[in-house]
């Protein structure tokens, strides 16, 4: 199963990669059309989007992977697409029009201009939840190619378009919002065709039993996904609420550098294993699920933790290459904001557990345990200290939340942290950072020719000390010299 992880790890790669580096490229095009106070309303918009998703179609995702297996083995996979879909439909109708009612309370206290943003994010709300649930499909389905191709072209069509409409048609910022509707619709009936309506027969309905099965699984997910959005946006709108939209715009700059790196490496573990760790658990045991799940921990400390620490050391660089001179003091929020997300992935190995013995509320309670410190800290901090505070406080609830996911899921699943692997490679990351440190700060004038030099050659300084300190497996070493010669073969 470590094989088949590892195989689906790298094809998941483009499909996280490519939308990271346009949102990468994306913040300095951004950043210089638009102030940071435009920047900041856009923000909100998306983040907003993301909740109401999460809301409308999260717990449909997750019971898909979940259940989809079961429904394949019993030949019912028309019943299954008929009830998934019905509930789609349901769930974004009831989640759009409060949504709307919400907002027409509202427009009274905020900006027209992001009013007007916020209706056209119902919109984006709308194609993107049945854009994610047919994706889900394919996941579940582990046709990893096909996911990868559709999101793709979203990453990269959205971006396009919404350029596009900016520049040939005078829009503002509302042109990026539109570019990703038109690039869903685009899409979205050959992504129906290959995910459902391929040798299908599927006409919309509802199972009551299936909704009551996959609800009782899918809800508290949902409760732990909003506490979780709760704690990645929650700081910025309480930033906008007591600070200002610019303050917004200089966060959320520098907090996309952070989230397109660190959180696209943690994504690709969670897209990667979460099919295959459900295989393992119910077909091969107790024992072998053990083994996938220190193997999975072992890399992601091994990737995971020189990117944390290489990202926080070129911060500044960065920063200064990624957004207009506006927005460079938000470099400082980096460190906080990865070594955070490090842990919150961290702590997504003693969450799995829950998963397999289908405790999700316990799994929603521990993630509620960090959303409320994290808003409190918020309201208590963010008013007198500003963004930085919003960054202390993401990274103070992330190691609250990831050590009370251990204490809790020790209590009916224990397995051995691979402690060993930390110390070695947080050994090799110690001596990577002091390596690219000068280069990367201090090299030349450019922080362009400083990030090209040091990147490559932080990599190799990496590598070369965990080899050193014995932190890679025999096995492991033949797989990375067997994936090279296929490679260079190719």
């Amino acid at each position: 199963m470590i094989n088949d992880f590892i195989k689906d790890f790298a094809k998941y790669i483009p499909a996280q990669f490519v939308p990271a580096l346009v949102g990468l490229i994306t913040i300095p095009i951004v950043t210089r059309l638009f102030s940071p106070a435009d920047y900041g309303n856009y923000v909100l918009v998306t983040a907003t989007v993301s909740i109401l998703t999460t809301i409308a179609v999260g717990w449909l995702d997750n019971s898909i992977i979940r259940f989809y297996p079961a429904y394949e083995l019993r030949g019912e996979l028309s019943y299954f697409y008929n009830s998934v879909l019905g509930m789609t439909l349901v769930s974004v109708a009831a989640i759009f029009v409060i949504f709307l009612g919400i907002l027409s309370l509202g427009q009274v206290h905020i900006s027209a201009s992001l009013c007007s943003l916020m209706r056209l994010g119902g919109l984006v709300f709308i194609v993107t939840s049945f854009f994610q649930v047919l994706q889900t499909f394919l996941r579940a389905k582990r046709q990893v190619q096909w996911y990868t191709s559709f999101a793709l072209w979203h990453s990269v069509a959205k971006v396009g378009l919404g350029i596009t409409l900016i520049f040939m048609w005078n829009m503002g910022i509302e042109g990026l919002l539109w570019g990703s509707v038109i690039s869903i619709v685009i899409a979205m009936p050959l992504l129906y065709w290959f995910s459902v309506g391929k040798g299908t027969s599927v006409k919309v309905g509802i199972s009551l039993p299936m909704v009551s099965e996959m609800a009782k699984y899918g809800f508290p997910l949902v409760v732990s996904f909003l506490a979780s959005w709760i704690m990645s946006f929650s700081d910025r709108y309480i930033l906008g609420l007591f600070r200002s939209s610019q303050e917004v715009g200089i966060y959320s700059a520098s907090y996309g550098i952070a989230e397109q790196t660190i959180f696209m490496l943690s994504s690709l573990f969670i897209m990667a294993s979460g099919p295959l760790s459900m295989n393992v658990w119910e077909k091969q045991g107790v024992e072998k699920s053990k083994e996938f799940l220190i193997k999975l921990t072992r890399y992601w400390i091994i990737i995971g933790l020189p990117a944390t620490v290489g990202l926080s050391i070129l911060a500044r660089s960065i920063i200064n290459i990624m957004a207009a001179p506006e927005y460079y003091r938000g470099f400082q929020i980096i460190p906080l904001v990865s070594f955070g997300a490090f842990l919150s992935a961290l702590g997504g190995r003693y969450a799995t557990p829950f998963m397999w013995y289908n405790k999700t509320k316990l799994l929603a309670a521990c993630t509620g345990v960090s959303c409320l410190l994290n808003v409190g800290l918020n309201f208590l901090l963010i008013p007198m200290y500003g963004y930085m505070a919003a960054a202390v406080t993401t990274f103070i609830s992330s190691a609250v939340g990831f050590l009370f996911g251990i204490f809790v899921s020790r209590k009916f699943f224990i397995w051995k942290f691979p402690f060993k692997t930390l110390v070695k490679v947080a050994c090799a990351s110690i001596v990577m950072g002091a390596a690219i440190y000068p280069l990367g700060n201090n090299l030349t004038s450019s922080p362009l020719i400083n990030l090209c030099v040091s990147i490559p050659a932080g990599v190799g300084v990496y590598f070369l000390s965990l080899v050193a300190l014995k932190g890679f497996e025999a096995n492991e070493i033949e797989a990375l010299l067997a994936w090279r010669r296929k490679v260079i073969k190719r």
